[in-house]
């Protein structure tokens, strides 16, 4: 066996002397990384202000994770070309420079919002509310759980709104004047009298014909209609574990299962609690100790948790926080909170991440574990689950072995496994097999390693207790198709083209014979007819590309105002307007109107801005090498 001979050569002379090179190569750079700090990796600087490749990373998964909740499953495929990927990433490099360039424009500017502001936009985070109100336990869990602090929590936000004050007085600044506001509105209301006459694409297809030889010349004129996309010929072994059946699953197994993790089924301990809070800071300690004074000569926990506690969002329902479970708040807030043993009772004064407190407990829930009769299906069916997971594990492993071991044909590891070579007939980047469908696959079918190397591909997990490996039996690089090949194809084509020549000759025809005043006698040799359009407001339910044209055409003035439309199903269409009609007067839309001017100048100041900043700005972009789909 392959790895047989590998622990055989171990053993040699050569292979010893290799092995204390690499272990004193080892030993070296472990010394060197003693003496030397790791130095940051930086995406781009700006001004002097770095941009961490760690921070483009954390902006790149928040871009990807959005763009994968807005598309679903044409992301995964569009993640399977690298252009697209770099591109996302590019542009979030892009936002992050600009952001930096506005952050600083801020800082010279000093612009600042309050402190009220800001926790007035906490407040009001959809995040942090509940029954359409502020929530702290919310707040304060969400925090734990992403890893924030208050204070950074703050911070960010704080950023974000001096950003959105730059933007507001670059908007509010802006204006429309009255006149170009009263012109857009009396436009937009503008109507247009016109007629129209429909070249239908069909009837000019009807008469046309191509000879062999147009045929031909339309094919070689035309190489890029007739391509075809490199393609590869797999062959593929397809692990696929399925789910596992509970009914196979021993009694006996489930007990034990159940005996061991009866937390798991069970309703935990739960509290509420009330709590007084001072922020940290000169004198804390002090006004904490007195608190708990006051409170151990009989004063009401909650009212002095409304007039006192610096936590003014449960201070005003007397300090009460909603029901908690053991983990889910502060270390030592939750060991206090849990050392109470009776309602009523109140803690000594806890130091928190989030200030002092003084806690007492208001009512307890206590343990409930649910019976096994409740649970034993869900039992069963995850040990069920799990069996065939470790079933699909060790053949996966098996699989990437001999895949390697072999690594010249699939035979060896369907053999041994039990599995059918499949194999797919050539196919292109968008034809793989439904089965393997996947963009990682897609990848490695199209990389150069294995069309060239001609070897077996790594295990490829496909989630849910499938995996694959692919061998690219063949491969076909992108070209022209012969001319026998597409020969019908390139007839259709080349008909369609010369009904379309056709089309434009008549269309030219009637725009010459309606300048002479001749229309109608050529209307009736064609057998068309005319259309009127009487009263045609930009709104009105027309062919778009009609209602473009029409109102980019002149006002007829001596000669007649003409053009010739290419319509949405390839129909041509020639018009002639014939009367402007425009309001005089101004609309209740006006103040409207002006506002929207208003608006749209801001933001093309806002970009003005922006390229003013970088053009002045001194912007360096560093090459971060990327693997596949991470920086790093």
């Amino acid at each position: 066996m392959f790895f047989d001979k590998l622990r055989a050569g171990a053993q040699s002379t050569v292979s010893k002397v290799i092995l204390v090179l690499i272990i004193l190569s080892f030993a070296l750079a472990g010394v060197g990384s003693y003496v030397t700090r790791p130095v940051q990796e930086v995406a781009a600087v700006v001004n002097g202000d770095e941009i961490s490749a760690q921070a483009l990373e954390n902006a790149y998964r928040n871009e990807r994770a959005r763009l994968e909740s807005q598309l679903g499953a044409q992301f995964s495929q569009l993640l399977g070309d690298p252009a697209y990927v770099q591109q996302i990433r590019r542009s979030v490099l892009e936002q992050m420079v600009e952001q930096r360039l506005i952050d600083q424009k801020v800082a010279q500017l000093e612009l600042r919002v309050s402190d009220d502001q800001v926790r007035s936009t906490i407040r009001a985070m959809p995040e942090f509310q509940q029954d359409g109100r502020f929530n702290n336990d919310r707040y304060l869990q969400l925090l734990a759980r992403s890893g924030l602090s208050p204070e950074q929590l703050r911070d960010s936000v704080r950023q974000d709104l001096n950003r959105q004050l730059l933007l507001e007085a670059l908007i509010g600044s802006s204006f429309s004047l009255n006149n170009e506001a009263g012109l857009l509105d009396r436009l937009s209301r503008q109507q247009r009298d016109a007629q129209h006459v429909t070249l239908p694409l069909a009837t000019f297809a009807a008469q046309a014909d191509v000879s062999e030889q147009e045929v031909e010349d339309y094919y070689r004129q035309h190489p890029e209609r007739f391509q075809r996309p490199e393609q590869v010929r797999l062959n593929y072994l397809l692990l696929d574990g399925g789910t596992g059946s509970a009914a196979e699953v021993e009694p006996q197994a489930i007990e034990d299962y159940y005996l061991a993790n009866q937390a798991t089924y069970g309703q935990p301990e739960s509290r509420k609690v009330a709590h007084i809070m001072v922020n940290k800071g000169e004198g804390a300690p002090e006004r904490i100790a007195a608190l708990a004074e006051r409170l151990a000569n009989g004063e009401d926990f909650a009212e002095l948790a409304k007039t006192e506690s610096d936590d003014v969002f449960s201070g005003r329902n007397g300090g009460e926080l909603e029901w908690m479970q053991a983990g889910t708040m502060d270390p030592a807030f939750d060991s206090a909170a849990f050392a109470l043993q009776q309602v009523g009772e109140v803690s000594e004064v806890v130091e928190s991440e989030f200030g002092l407190h003084l806690i007492t407990l208001l009512e307890l829930r206590p343990a409930r574990v649910k019976p096994l009769a409740e649970v034993r299906d869900v039992i069963a069916q995850r040990l069920a689950d799990e069996q065939a997971a470790n079933a699909f594990y060790a053949q996966e492993q098996r699989l990437a072995e001999l895949a390697f071991e072999f690594p010249d044909s699939l035979d060896m590891a369907a053999r041994e496994l039990g599995l059918e070579v499949r194999s797919t007939g050539f196919v292109a980047a968008g034809e793989l097999p439904a089965d393997i469908n996947d963009p990682r696959v897609l990848s490695e079918a199209f990389s150069e390693r294995l069309r060239e190397q001609r070897v077996n591909s790594d295990l490829i997990e496909l989630g849910s207790n499938r995996a694959v490996v692919i061998h690219v039996a063949e491969y076909r690089p992108a070209a022209v198709r012969e001319l026998d090949e597409v020969a019908e194809l390139a007839r259709q084509w080349a008909l369609q083209d010369k009904a379309a020549e056709l089309a434009r000759q008549a269309a030219a025809e009637l725009q010459q014979a309606w300048s002479r005043g001749e229309q109608d006698a050529w209307l009736d040799q064609h057998g068309m007819t005319l259309s009127e359009l009487d009263g045609v407001t930009r709104e009105s339910e027309q062919e778009p590309a009609i209602l473009d044209a029409l109102f980019a055409m002149p006002a007829p003035q001596q000669a007649p105002s003409l053009k010739t439309v290419s319509l949405a199903n390839g129909d041509l269409a020639v018009l002639r307007l014939i009367a402007v009609s425009t309001p005089e007067q101004a609309s209740e839309l006006l103040a409207q109107i002006r506002q929207g001017q208003s608006g749209m100048q801001g933001q093309r100041e806002y970009q003005s801005l922006i390229g003013a900043l970088r053009a002045a700005a001194k912007i360096e972009y560093r090459n971060l090498e990327n693997q596949g789909d991470s920086f790093f």
